[in-house]
């Protein structure tokens, strides 16, 4: 009996077993131990991920803005060219630019037109008045037509000759106050020529033979 308890006190497992136990043991946590690297590889490639997304959110919006302003932008700069760069239309035969905006003196009026490659219009025959007069909406507009040099002699500013058409509102011209510079004067529904005080502020009438 002794004999037999000391054989199961001194039983051994047997060495393979133990490999086998052992080799199984360090496979389940060798592959605990390549799991973990893998899931943290993975959360990180997840947030990577997610700045990504928020990077191109934000690069979205600020393309967005961007194509807003440019469109503002677009928009302002062709606003001020319109304003900056006269735009003559063709009435009759010859290219003018009404300008409604500004209300100038006769010497000032002239300077413009002149800055802009014209002159002040002339109109030299009924054609051209009844033309150019659909296309008004205010009351006063300058001409290239004066008598500066020579009481009553009407000549034009761009030819430094007289004028060889003229059209008068009853009873002008009358030179009340000393009255040098011509006008387009709307009375009663019609334009006709007015002389005026030279220094009277007003709108004008540019000429352009060409838009060359």
């Amino acid at each position: 009996m002794h004999q037999l308890m000391d054989n199961e006190d001194h039983y051994q497992v047997p060495s393979d077993e133990v490999e086998v136990h052992l080799i199984s043991e360090s496979k389940e946590d060798s592959a605990e131990d390549s799991e973990k690297p893998l899931a943290e590889k993975f959360e990180k490639l997840n947030q990577k991920v997610d700045n990504l997304e928020d990077k191109f959110f934000k690069y979205d919006q600020i393309t967005n803005k961007l194509e807003e302003n440019y469109e503002e932008l677009r928009k302002t700069v062709a606003e001020i060219r319109a304003r900056e760069v006269p735009q003559f239309e063709k009435i009759g035969s010859k290219y003018y630019y009404i300008d409604d905006l500004d209300a100038v003196n006769w010497f000032d009026a002239a300077h413009k037109c002149r800055a802009m490659g014209a002159n002040l219009a002339g109109l030299q025959s009924q054609a051209d008045l009844s033309a150019v007069s659909e296309k008004l909406t205010h009351e006063h507009y300058w001409l290239d037509i004066n008598d500066l040099a020579e009481e009553g002699v009407f000549k034009l500013l761009s030819t430094g000759k007289e004028s060889t058409y003229l059209n008068w509102h009853y009873p002008e011209p009358n030179n009340k106050n000393v009255e040098n510079c011509v006008e387009l004067l709307k009375l009663d529904s019609l334009y006709a020529m007015n002389d005026n005080h030279c220094e009277y502020k007003s709108s004008f009438i540019c000429e352009k033979d060409t838009l060359e």
